[in-house]
């Protein structure tokens, strides 16, 4: 069973070609300070064209993107929302590359907590018509898991 869990997340992915599931994974908590702290996890492949703007697949080997591109691309992707209706700002705080994987970690200022606060996730859509992209909430002692497929366009959904 374990075997399993890390194949469908790709912890045990070693080439470019060897994910056949087209899947980021997203940890969304609340930290100290009251903002929302985003942890996405990607392919690293897919993630830095999609960034470069490639719509395709790539076969050469593509670097990591600057924080500052991965931001860019992240505020057309992923979007979240305070209980007003009104776009939250996201910061790129860090980012960190284990083997095939790259780890984002992202901040928005939401006011008085989590409370209605509606997420919309969109990150390699333009990439692959099977992409889904999985959401582990965990606020305010309340665990859920969300899931963004393509067919969900621009459809928020409350954390």
């Amino acid at each position: 069973m374990a075997f399993a869990t890390l194949t469908v997340f790709g912890v045990g992915a070693s080439t470019a070609h060897s994910h056949p599931l087209h899947t980021t994974l997203t940890e969304i908590s609340l930290a100290p300070d009251g903002q929302l702290q985003i942890v996405l996890r990607a392919f690293v492949d897919d993630f830095s064209a999609a960034v470069a703007g490639h719509s395709g697949p790539m076969s050469p080997p593509i670097a990591t993107p600057t924080d500052s591109a991965i931001a860019r691309y992240l505020g057309g992707a992923v979007s979240v929302s305070d209980a007003a209706g009104r776009r939250v700002a996201l910061a790129v705080v860090g980012t960190r590359r284990s083997g095939d994987l790259l780890w984002i970690t992202l901040r928005a200022p939401v006011a008085g907590g989590a409370t209605g606060v509606r997420l919309t996730n969109r990150v390699l859509f333009e990439r692959y018509d099977d992409q889904v992209n999985i959401v582990q909430t965990s606020v305010a002692g309340r665990r859920q898991t969300l899931l963004f497929t393509k067919r969900d366009g621009d459809a928020a959904k409350a954390i």
